[in-house]
This record gives structure tokens, C-alpha cells and sequence, in this order.
């Protein structure tokens, strides 16, 4: 006679999975408690259900999507900590793995994405404001986490970063740590948040006169980000302005003077490149010519195709050999007369 699943399961350890109406309430229990970010609670329902695989996943599934550790200050919280370590604990993450340097990236579940954000998030705090009187993650499951995570959600950084280099759209919290951007994007926000608050005119005037550099130095930082990620796929926004940009470095460097023109050319753009406002025209139209080269090297980079400098500055050239040959001042000759008539005696008719 064959054993019916639930008694051999009580036979092997004595705890029957919940059945399918109890299921549902654990799930719309867990979805309740994430909703309110209640990880004490959440701890206290994972300890409850520990020995049942399908309460467990059902749990930590809807942990993992309601993205609890958005920052490092997330997951600092004694709850949090509880939460993680009652479901590390569980029979469900002991067979899919709850060391994440046994995991391999491609191998990571959702929920190994979460333990990875909670990792990564964790061990930023820690460097950030030591002797706080908690153990930092080891090193080897910090790595492993920026692993997971660089394979779980790098299309997501792509399309933030570009966000932040063509429109200064502020990106997630991780994705300023991961990308070395977070002092950067704090510094502007503060700034620009400043600007709009206060009316102090000395102040504002300090605060405007680096708005431009800082802004630009930001923009910098995403797009040498977003780059360097091995096989990105660039927006056609950031491509698109990139090509724009392009557009103006060589109109600045055949005509120095549409520097002059606010409604097209700001102080970001200028600082961007390298372009020095006050320099004279011929100073400018050679800034903006090696900005050129370097953003056209960039994009033939990126797209394959065929580079435009050498075209352009060749015409330049040809231009302004044309113009110095027009401004030559040309050499008068006198006429020479032949057999000029003699003096004092008339031409005949």
C-alpha cells in the first residue's frame, strides 16, 4: 500500500506543509506586512512557517518584490536584521542557497537579488560610518553580491545612468554607491534644493557660480559610468544628445563666438568640455576642437561608425586658408608703357 504524501511527510519530519487555504493567508499576510515595511513582523511569520518549504518561498517572494533595502540606512533597523537571519535559517534557503558566495549570478533567484541588495546595502553603511558596534558582511559574500547583482539588474543601471548623463534624473541609491556617484548627486541635490529654498542673494550667488562645474562633473562621472559597462545598451536619448553635443563642439570650433549664445550653449555644457568662457576666440575654437576628437572617438566607440573629425577640421582649415589668402593685400604694379612718345612733340591724328 502506497504512503499518501502528507504522511510521509509527517513520518520524515514530524511538520506537514500548510495546506492550500492556509497558504493563501500566509501570503496575504507577508504581502500586508511588506507593504508596511513591518520586518519584525515578517521575521516573527518566517520563524512561524521555518520547516515549510512553500510558506517560506511564498514569504520571501514577497519580500524580495516590495524592494525593502532601498538604502543603507534600510537595512540597519533591528527588524530587518531579525527578518534576514529567521529566513537564512529556514529549510526553503538552506536547499536554494543562503551563502551567496555559493551561488552563481546566473543561478540567483529573486530572492538571492534581495539577500545580495540587503548584503551590498549593509556593508556601505558600515564603511561609511564605522564603529558602530556591528560586524561588516565578509568580504567574499560582499563580492558575490555585487556579482548578482551586476548580472540580476545591470539593464536598470544602464537606463539610470544614461537618465542622470542626458537630463540629471536622479538615480537609485544604488546605483550612485555601485557607480562611485553618490557625493557627486548629493552635492548637486543639495545645491538644488538650496537654490530653490532660500532667498540669501551672497549665498545664491556662491552657490550659482558652482552650480555649473558641480553639474557638469556629474554628468561626467554617468556617462564614463554607463560606458564602462562591458555590452550596455545605450539609450537613443543618451545617443542622441551625444550627437547633439557633438554638433555644438564643432560649431564653437568653426565659429567661436556662438559661444555667446545662451539660448543654445549653457555654462554646463562649457564646463562639461572644457571650454573656458573668458579665453579668446582662437583659445576657444581649440578647446572645443579636442573636445570634439575625444567625444567623436567616443561615439565611433560606441556605434561603429565612421569617425567625422578629420573631416570637419580639414574644412576648417581650408576656410581659414581661404580667408588669409582674401585679407592679403594685394601688390600694385605700375604700367609699363612700350615706345612711349617723345617730349615736346604731339601725336598726330
Amino acid at each position: 500500500m502506497k504512503i499518501p504524501r502528507w504522511i510521509a511527510a509527517i513520518l520524515r519530519n514530524r511538520h506537514p506543509e500548510p495546506g492550500f487555504r492556509e497558504l493563501l493567508d500566509v501570503e496575504q499576510k507577508a504581502n500586508r506586512l511588506t507593504g508596511t515595511y513591518d520586518h519584525g513582523e515578517l521575521a516573527k511569520l518566517i520563524r512561524k512557517y521555518r520547516h515549510s518549504e512553500k510558506a517560506i518561498e511564498k514569504i520571501a517572494m514577497q519580500v524580495a518584490k516590495s524592494y525593502p533595502f532601498y538604502s543603507p540606512a534600510s537595512t540597519m533597523n533591528k527588524g530587518a536584521a531579525e527578518m534576514i537571519k529567521a529566513l537564512k535559517d529556514t529549510r526553503f534557503m538552506k536547499k536554494c542557497g543562503h551563502r551567496l558566495s555559493e551561488i552563481t549570478p546566473k543561478r540567483a533567484n529573486m530572492v538571492h537579488g534581495m539577500l545580495a541588495m540587503y548584503t551590498f546595502m549593509r556593508d556601505a553603511y558600515l564603511k561609511k560610518l564605522p564603529n558602530q558596534g556591528r560586524q561588516t558582511p565578509p568580504s567574499e559574500e560582499v563580492e558575490a553580491a555585487v556579482r548578482i547583482l551586476d548580472c540580476r539588474i545591470s539593464y536598470n543601471d544602464v537606463s539610470e545612468l544614461c537618465g542622470l548623463a542626458s537630463d540629471m534624473m536622479m538615480p537609485s541609491r544604488y546605483v550612485m554607491i555601485r557607480y562611485g556617484l553618490e557625493d557627486k548627486c548629493d552635492t548637486y541635490n543639495f545645491m538644488e534644493k538650496y537654490l530653490a529654498e532660500h532667498d540669501d542673494y551672497e549665498m545664491e550667488a556662491h552657490f550659482r557660480n558652482n552650480y555649473a562645474p558641480i553639474a557638469a562633473d556629474m554628468c561626467r562621472a554617468a556617462e564614463k559610468a554607463v560606458e564602462g559597462i562591458n555590452d550596455a545598451c545605450l539609450s537613443d536619448r543618451y545617443l542622441e544628445n551625444l550627437d547633439h553635443e557633438l554638433h555644438v563642439l564643432g560649431r564653437i570650433a568653426v565659429s567661436p563666438d556662438s559661444v555667446d549664445d545662451p539660448l543654445h550653449i549653457d555654462k554646463i555644457f562649457l564646463f562639461k568640455y572644457g571650454i573656458d568662457i573668458t579665453a579668446a576666440p582662437e583659445k576657444q575654437s581649440s578647446q572645443a576642437q579636442k573636445a570634439y576628437r575625444e567625444l567623436d572617438d567616443r561615439l565611433v566607440k560606441i556605434t561603429g561608425r565612421r569617425p567625422y573629425a578629420d573631416g570637419l577640421f580639414a574644412s576648417v582649415r581650408q576656410g581659414k586658408e581661404k580667408k588669409v589668402a582674401a585679407d592679403r593685400p594685394k601688390q600694385m604694379h605700375k604700367p609699363i608703357l612700350r615706345n612711349p612718345p617723345s617730349k615736346g612733340r604731339k601725336m598726330g591724328l
